[in-house]
């Protein structure tokens, strides 16, 4: 018959309870990174979408702009007063502020379906 007593058992109990110990501050850390990852991707997507919101309004400007330009154009033309070049070009120009309002809105609805993604929000 053999009977083990376990008087001297190599430091395998404290060995144990080290290793607990470390893989529960690892856990713990991951959980950290986890928490500050989701926190960095959350004020990034909001940063985006408020220089979005900050653009919407530049380009609005700039098409409102342009509109008036288009229309002293057309006045200058029917007065005889501009050639037909200066008047494509305030059409041109009026286009391209339309172009880039609509681009604009349409950066900055994405912007705001990325925040709702990143903070769970159903749209």
């Amino acid at each position: 018959m053999n009977i083990n007593i376990p008087v001297f058992n190599g430091f395998l109990y404290t060995s144990q309870a080290k290793e607990a110990s470390l893989r529960a501050q690892a856990a713990n850390e991951l959980t950290r990174d986890l928490r500050d990852r989701i926190v960095r991707d959350v004020r990034t997507a909001w940063l985006a979408a408020n220089a979005s919101y900050q653009r919407v309004g530049v380009t609005a400007e700039l098409l409102q702009e342009a509109n008036l330009g288009l229309k002293l154009a057309q006045t200058r033309y029917q007065m005889g007063l501009s050639s037909m070049v200066e008047l494509s070009q305030a059409e041109y120009q009026q286009t391209d502020a339309a172009i880039g309002n609509v681009n604009a809105q349409y950066q900055y609805r994405m912007a705001l379906a990325t925040v709702n993604y990143q903070i769970g929000s159903a749209p």
